[in-house]
């Protein structure tokens, strides 16, 4: 007998790649389609499984995604944070419903189009970072626990983007080999974090306010705080060369500074999630990514236990422009060994 997996499919390129490549390796692939915005139904989902030659499933996450999702970011924002909502979504939402999927049709596996690695170390499962650099998304899933890496697949780990393309087109799919690829947060829509606040809050929640330099001096003003975040410049009619460098909630004001006075050599964490104590606070290869592919650290991190969370020290001259709300992920060689979300 073949044996079993489910897939996450959403009638993008990576989805549909993931699941040729398994018919391939001899899997029997049931495809799952999650409704998190309202945006696909059953029908979708029957025409998805048409186009790939395989069932596909049709399930309603709407309720979930926005408890845990969506309404957590929106009250981020307006406590003045910077959430980051994908490392959420894959452990308490996609994931989940395709491990829960999977156990009520049989399956032992289950699979993602994700461009990251699955490896094993001292038996032990982890993800690990894809071959494709460009498009490695492993900092997005330091949340994935034993109970979902015990049965994961990531087939594109070790594949690039641009010969993912090809193949799925080679296989007959053109149209959703060319489909544009979209790279933002799938609850955005076409108007970005900015028109779902507008949606959601009220004008009280969202009133303009001063922009202030680090003297306390009034040089601008803003829209609201949530609209922004550290390390931004762009939006507020600030002097050339400065940045948003705080933001204080309570008063609804912004401060600007230089953008080298935001480099910090200590970072805090909460919500850790720790692989192997002994690895993480014992090793001498320690990295720490702030942000999933841009400006990052340099050098070697070293973390310690603190007050409940993690305290993390960085070669000079540290991290740029971190914002609390978002995740500092833990990184041995490959493969992620920890994560937290800064404080």
């Amino acid at each position: 007998m073949k044996r079993k997996i489910v897939v996450g499919v959403s009638g993008g390129v990576d989805s549909a790649a993931c699941v040729l490549m398994l018919k391939e390796a001899g899997y029997e692939v049931v495809g799952v389609m999650l409704s998190m915005c309202g945006n696909e139904d059953e029908r979708t989902a029957d025409e998805l499984s048409d186009a790939l030659g395989v069932k596909v499933l049709w399930r309603d996450v709407r309720t979930s995604f926005e408890q845990r999702v969506i309404e957590p970011f929106i009250a981020g924002l307006l406590a003045g944070v910077t959430p980051s909502p994908c490392t959420v979504c894959n452990p308490e939402v996609k994931w989940r419903e395709l491990v829960r999927t999977a156990r009520q049709i049989g399956a032992d596996r289950w699979a993602t189009g994700h461009y990251c690695r699955v490896v094993e170390h001292d038996g032990r499962r982890y993800v690990a970072r894809g071959a494709d650099a460009l498009k490695d998304q492993s900092y997005y899933l330091w949340r994935l626990d034993d109970d979902i890496l015990s049965g994961a697949v990531m087939p594109l780990g070790d594949s690039i983007k641009s010969r993912v393309k090809d193949m799925v087109a080679a296989s007959g799919l053109g149209s959703i080999a060319s489909g544009r690829e979209s790279m933002s947060v799938c609850f955005f829509g076409g108007g970005g974090y900015g028109h779902l606040l507008r949606q959601r809050c009220d004008v009280e929640a969202l009133r303009g306010g001063d922009v202030r330099d680090m003297t306390g001096r009034v040089v601008a003003t803003h829209e609201g705080f949530p609209f922004y975040t550290i390390g931004q410049r762009k939006g507020l009619d600030i002097p050339r060369g400065m940045c948003v460098v705080h933001i204080d909630a309570a008063r609804n004001t912004l401060y600007i500074g230089a953008p080298d006075s935001l480099y910090c050599q200590t970072i805090r964490l909460r919500d850790v999630v720790v692989r192997n104590d002994d690895e993480l606070f014992g090793s001498d290869r320690l990295r720490v990514v702030v942000r999933g592919i841009g400006r990052n650290p340099e050098g070697v991190a070293q973390a310690r236990p603190c007050d409940g969370g993690i305290e993390v020290r960085l070669e000079s001259p540290g991290a740029w422009a971190v914002c609390k709300g978002q995740p500092a992920v833990f990184y041995i060689d490959d493969r992620v060994v920890g994560g937290g979300v800064m404080c």
